[in-house]
This record gives structure tokens, sequence and C-alpha cells, in this order.
């Protein structure tokens, strides 16, 4: 019998394929996705992260990153004698995403594995395993908003209790806008006095900045707040879209799809070799505006419809 050339095996066709799938998955097979919960903020923010992710081009590695290479976990689904396998699965990713404050918390303890974190308002000082994206628009990014939208608008005012505000306020004030000048904070020690304290900026400010400060986001304190902006003809700008129902003219807050593409970007530099410690924690790089024209329209106050990046379509509460 002669020894000519043999046909390849199934195995000699298979082993180059296999090596070469793990050679095009490695550099993101280790990444997991952990959201706290299916809130519509999460999957926005979630959703931007995965499309941003399948387009990343990392750093170092292969030329893409192919389906398959992220691994997503709801940790709201996760029954509770589940979770110190899944902790122990996290400690051995090369990088774990988290977003929203529970997924957070959920991960604090781990302090080897790389830890991105997105929408988590409480993430506080954490160690140098940890970036993450800070839940802030700059005050001086929202000036510019609110100058583009209300052309008119040059006076705008706000309550605050400097316990939880103050800091933000000096940011503000050391950041103004020419277009809008004068801003004028107003000092609040106690709920009882947010009335009075309104009705004393009504004939010196065009606009009222809701600032997230709880003194002045309760449910007594917004209702006041409503009142006194309907009766006197002053918009109120929040930080939020939640307070359009109850009556704010128009919400500056974060674009959640970008900010998860931005993490998508930071989460590609980690897996390239950079290490969390060494990538200062980032603001949001695009915010969005949605105005409740309602309230516009109430009032007789024309806006920049250019600078209007969503229209609010919901009620407002009676």
């Amino acid at each position: 019998m002669k020894h000519g050339h043999h046909p390849p095996t199934l195995i000699t066709l298979i082993l180059p394929l296999l090596a070469l799938l793990l050679a095009t998955t490695a550099w993101g097979q280790e990444c997991v996705l952990l959201q706290s919960s299916p809130l519509k903020p999460y999957e926005e923010a979630r959703q931007g992260f995965e499309k941003a992710w399948m387009e990343e081009r990392p750093l170092a590695g292969p030329k893409s990153i192919t389906n398959g290479t992220l691994s997503q976990l709801l940790l709201s689904k996760q029954p509770e004698e589940n979770k110190r396998a899944l902790k122990k699965q996290l400690q051995n990713a090369q990088l774990v995403v988290v977003i929203g404050d529970p997924a957070l918390d959920f991960v604090r303890d781990l302090e080897q594995t790389p830890i991105l974190y997105l929408l988590a308002p409480s993430a506080g000082k954490l160690p140098a395993n940890f970036t993450g994206i800070d839940l802030r628009i700059l005050p001086s990014r929202q000036l510019e908003a609110m100058s583009r939208l209300m052309p008119k608008v040059r006076r705008i005012g706000a309550l605050y209790n400097p316990a939880q505000s103050g800091q933000w306020v000096q940011e503000a004030l050391m950041n103004q806008v020419s277009a809008i000048k004068p801003l004028l904070f107003k000092k609040v020690a106690s709920p009882a006095l947010v009335p009075e304290a309104l009705n004393s900026l009504a004939t010196t400010i065009d606009a009222y900045w809701l600032l997230p400060d709880e003194l002045v986001t309760n449910p007594q304190a917004l209702q006041t707040l409503r009142d006194f902006s309907m009766a006197n003809r002053i918009p109120i700008i929040s930080f939020s879209d939640k307070y359009l129902k109850a009556g704010a003219a128009v919400a500056i807050t974060f674009d959640m799809a970008d900010m998860g593409s931005q993490a998508a970007d930071m989460a590609a530099r980690i897996l390239a070799g950079t290490k969390p410690g060494e990538i200062p924690m980032e603001t949001p790089r695009r915010q969005r505006v949605i105005v409740n024209t309602q309230v516009f329209h109430r009032m007789g106050i024309t806006i920049n419809e250019a600078a209007v990046d969503e229209i609010y379509s919901g009620g407002i509460a009676p």
C-alpha cells in the first residue's frame, strides 16, 4: 500500500477554525455587562453600549469585536442562591460593566477586577480598579442649553440647601454664561420657608432652575413651585424628564444611549490594557433637551425649536 497524500480529517479542519474563532473573540469574551433591572434608562444605556460595542475597534488586539463576546446579566432576575456563584464569575472577568446603583453595590467588594460603571448616582469614593461616568451635566453646559432654548431669558433663579447643593451652586456661579446674568440663588433652611423664598424671586427672575435638592423636589415643595410657576409665567427648568408631568417646562437631561456608547469607548481602552485608575471619571458627552410645549404655550413663551431634542408627549398632572 502506497503512503501518498491523505485527505484532511475532520479534526484537522476544525482546529484551525477553532483557533481563529478564539483569536477573534478573546479580546472581549470575558467582559460582563451587569444591569441592575429593566428600568427604561438602564435599557437605553445598555442598548447604546451594545451597539457601540459591536462597532468598537479596540486599541490593541483583533480588528473588531464579533457577536457573542459580551455576556449580559440582569441582576434583578438572579435568584439569591445563585449570587455567590455570580460573584465568583465576575471576579474572573477581564472587565465588568455595571449599570445602576444596585449593580454597582453588588460589585463594590471586587478589589482586583476592572469595573466600569454608569447611571450610578450613589457611587461615592471607590478603589482604583473602578472608573465610570459621573451622573451629572456640568452647570455651564446646562446654562448654554437654556440660553439656546430661551434666548430672551436673562435672569435665572433657584432655591437650594447649602448642605446638598452648595458645591453645585458655587460651580454654576463660577461658570456663568454671558447671555444669562445674574444667577439668583437663594438659600433655604427648611421646606416651610419655600413659599416665602419663592415669592421673593417672583419679580426678579425669568426662569426657575430646579436643582437635584430634596428641599425643593419633595411633593409639597413641587406643588408650591408649580403654582408659583404658572401664576408668574416663570418656566421651570428641571434636571429630569420625570418633572415634566409635574409642570416643568423643560428637562435638560442625559442622553442615555450616548452614555452607553461612551462607556463602550472606555471599555475598549481598559480591555486594550489601560488600568481603570488611569482613566479619569468622565461626565456625559451629550445631553437632551426635552420640552413640555403645553407649559410654554400656556405661558405665552416662544422657544427656539432648533434647540429641542424631544417634545414631551405625556400629560400634566392635575
